[in-house]
């Protein structure tokens, strides 16, 4: 008898895997970075075609197999609000493909879950200008780096980076700093050969 996990999760990315069946990359609050495969999603009569939209936050249940996990079940809780906003689209797919960058193998990282949650609900929900989308982006990049510690002491001098609260407040503080963090980012990517 097989234990079936039930998590929330994002979906970070799919791919087409022979005729029917498609695989994902999922972002899991209780199993972190896990590929799963979906069997015969790609059929019209498949239950769980619907729900399986990258960008979208789930509840998922995954049976783990000898290699890889298997989608048993899934509950959408919210369908990629972003799709007819084509910068919201840019913005998270960019921070979900740093995400896939630096997270590897299954780990529980709750904190992480949740700074991408706040984030995720905070675009969906908010009006933001294009600037503020650009300050949102170096935010969550920071917080993602700083959560999974890849900031020296001496740099993480940002009282808000490891926190989930996000507010057009905090946004824009990044501005006046924003090309600094941006060097930052970038600087540690590089060193990290990432």
């Amino acid at each position: 008898m097989h234990h079936i996990y039930t998590t929330e999760a994002f979906i970070i990315k799919s791919f087409s895997l022979g005729e029917a069946n498609r695989g994902y990359f999922l972002f899991t609050k209780d199993l972190g970075l896990v590929k799963a495969t979906a069997q015969g999603v790609r059929l019209q009569k498949s239950k769980l075609r619907g729900h399986l939209n990258n960008f979208s936050l789930i509840n998922i249940s995954l049976v783990k197999g000898r290699e890889i996990w298997r989608i048993t079940n899934v509950e959408t809780v919210l369908f990629n609000p972003f799709s007819k906003d084509t910068k919201k689209i840019e913005t998270i797919k960019n921070i979900f493909s740093l995400l896939a960058r630096l997270v590897h193998g299954e780990e529980k990282n709750e904190n992480l879950f949740d700074v991408l949650k706040t984030f995720y609900i905070y675009l969906s929900e908010s009006e933001i200008s294009d600037d503020n989308l650009k300050n949102l982006e170096v935010l969550i990049a920071l917080r993602i780096l700083s959560n999974l510690g890849y900031f020296k002491k001496e740099i993480a001098n940002i009282e808000f980076e490891e926190s989930s609260i996000l507010s057009k407040e905090i946004i824009e503080s990044i501005s006046s700093k924003r090309r600094e963090y941006i060097k930052q980012i970038n600087d540690i990517l590089k060193e990290t050969h990432l």
